[in-house]
């Protein structure tokens, strides 16, 4: 494994979601996920609050919620986390705990 990706920030003209269209925004939708390194993730968020997360042969499910601009999830797995999403263009980017920003591109 390599070291942390540098932080960054998200494209200019990007918009916080209100709580309400975030959550309207990731429930019941499959994403796929490209990392700056890794494999692509596939990340389904089901209606009732639960996700579903493989990584390569990694996999985990658990909750999910929204605060705010905010996705928060926590898996059997994967500790609890919540990350900022914005809007740029009509897409979703979604702010690492490492910093980087990545697309969630609709499956």
């Amino acid at each position: 494994m390599s070291g942390p990706a540098a932080a960054q920030e998200f494209p200019e003209g990007s918009a916080p979601l209100t709580q309400e269209s975030l959550s309207t925004a990731v429930a019941g939708k499959v994403f796929s996920v490209k990392t700056a390194q890794g494999p692509v993730w596939r990340w389904q968020f089901k209606a009732d609050g639960y996700f579903f997360i493989n990584i390569g042969g990694f996999s985990d499910s658990g909750k999910w919620t929204v605060k705010e601009s905010t996705l928060c999830t926590e898996g059997s797995k994967i500790n609890y986390s919540c990350n900022e999403v914005r809007s740029t263009g009509g897409e979703l980017g979604l702010k690492r705990d490492n910093g980087e920003i990545v697309k969630l591109v609709v499956q």
